[in-house]
């Protein structure tokens, strides 16, 4: 079994660390559901822990459907994640009529490159 916990700043990266969480996934705006922390957070907490740390990308808590500039801006936010130390990304989308949507996931799995991508809770919505 493999124990994430939700971090949203240093402090909350380095205590589940501490504490025994095998991996990070990072956030902002956690009442919100959750959506795409600064680059500057990222890179602080990915070289501030040694366990894994897979980030949030979403640009938005309206829905989980994503026009083209929002998968622009998406990609954007993938590629630089890439540059950091980070391990992963945790990303959803869906179409108009609830299901997974396709085109919008293959443009994230081209971007993401080496980094380990996990679908989120957008799933819980199918």
């Amino acid at each position: 079994m493999i124990l994430e916990v939700i971090a949203t700043c240093v402090q909350d990266a380095i205590l589940a660390e501490q504490s025994g969480a095998d991996r990070i996934e990072l956030i902002t705006a956690i009442t919100e559901g959750g959506l795409t922390p600064g680059i500057g957070m990222i890179e602080q907490v990915a070289d501030t822990v040694s366990i894994p740390v897979n980030v949030m990308v979403r640009p938005h808590s309206r829905s989980f459907n994503y026009d083209t500039y929002d998968l622009d801006a998406i990609v954007a936010e993938i590629k630089a994640i890439a540059s950091t130390r980070a391990a992963g990304i945790v990303f959803g989308s869906l179409t108009g009529e609830g299901r997974i949507d396709e085109h919008g996931l293959e443009r994230v799995l081209a971007a993401a490159g080496r980094l380990d991508v996990t679908y989120h809770r957008a799933f819980d919505e199918l």
